[in-house]
């Protein structure tokens, strides 16, 4: 086994045991491990934008990106339940929607970062690369690709994960730029 393999957090060879769903089923999926998912049912029945951004957040990452603050646990349902969870808590509190809507986004664009906690080596035509969230494309396509043949997770910070600037990239890739400057990410 190779360097790279002992290293790995998690190991994923195609073709996948159980072939990804689009983004709205695996979503849902992600919803009900979260615990929230009555919760989630009603904050997108009031939101659609916020649906079709935890769509793309589901693409981005999918159920197999591991958190690397917790083994066995998905990044995407940690990111939905933290988001879901001060979103609940938020409504609660002080019934204005906006400031829900403003919350979710922030929550999830914190967690949402923690991707760049791991490195993700994809082998395609026999050659492994650096799989980059914050440019590349979203996972659930490359999964679905037939050259990509494995992915491996290893315990390696990618380089912008201690820049200032890390939230804000991967936040791009799932929230509109209406919703980040809604949520103060940007100006």
């Amino acid at each position: 086994m190779s360097d790279q393999q002992q290293a790995a957090l998690l190991f994923v060879k195609k073709p996948l045991v159980k072939p990804l769903q689009s983004a709205s089923i695996e979503m849902k999926k992600a919803c009900r491990a979260t615990k929230r998912y009555a919760c989630a049912q009603e904050l997108f029945a009031r939101w659609p934008n916020l649906r079709e951004s935890c769509q793309r957040l589901t693409s981005l990452l999918t159920l197999y990106w591991p958190d690397h603050r917790k083994s066995g646990v998905s990044l995407l349902v940690n990111c939905l339940d933290a988001g879901l969870r001060e979103a609940e808590k938020s409504i609660q509190t002080d019934s204005n929607d906006l400031a829900e809507q403003k919350i979710f986004i922030r929550r999830i664009s914190e967690e949402l970062v923690q991707c760049l906690g791991l490195t993700l080596m994809i082998k395609r035509s026999g050659l492994w690369t650096v799989y980059d969230p914050s440019i590349q494309g979203y996972l659930d396509d490359i999964m679905n690709s037939s050259v990509s043949e494995e992915l491996t997770w290893v315990n390696k910070p990618h380089d912008a994960f201690a820049s200032s600037q890390g939230q804000l990239l991967c936040a791009s890739k799932v929230f509109s730029m209406t919703e980040l400057k809604l949520a103060g990410l940007v100006d």
